[in-house]
């Protein structure tokens, strides 16, 4: 009897070191709350999601990123590029990508919302190099405007 229990018992604390924490499923992080026109961040690898509009927006990559290092001095500014991707349910994922210079793509259209890059963290610093966990993007979702084609 003694065995059963303590066999069960064992279980038990491998089922629990096992099965994700409360607040997400399957190792998936739940999803932020966000507002239309409201800004809201999220990290790589996180996604937002606007209930009243069944829209969900996810980070998922910062494939480049040449923005000049504070404490240097570069002949441009640069720009990080940020991919993302929208989400209307029951519909496909649509990818997007962002940038953060002011003279390139900081907003589109997409699936009839405005998406807007407003800032992406942290500013890269002179040789520090940035890992990819450390970059939170600042986003702000609007329904539709004139920022450019709908995708």
């Amino acid at each position: 009897m003694r065995r059963t229990v303590l066999v069960f018992a064992s279980a038990l604390v491998l089922v629990g070191a096992l099965v994700p924490a409360a607040g997400s499923i399957a190792g998936f992080p739940q999803p932020h709350k966000a507002a239309l026109g409201e800004r809201f961040t999220i990290r790589i690898g996180e996604s937002a999601q606007i209930e009243a509009e069944a829209l969900q927006i996810g980070f998922e990559d910062v494939p480049a990123d040449s923005r000049c290092p504070r404490g240097e001095q570069c002949i441009r500014e640069g720009a990080a590029t940020v991919r993302l991707w929208l989400q209307k349910a029951p519909g496909p994922r649509e990818r997007l990508e962002l940038r953060t210079a002011p003279k390139e793509q900081t907003a589109t259209r997409c699936l009839s919302y405005e998406v807007r890059l407003v800032r992406l963290d942290p500013y890269p610093v002179s040789g520090r190099p940035i890992a990819k966990g450390e970059y939170v993007a600042t986003l702000e979702l609007t329904r539709g405007s004139t920022a450019a084609p709908d995708r």
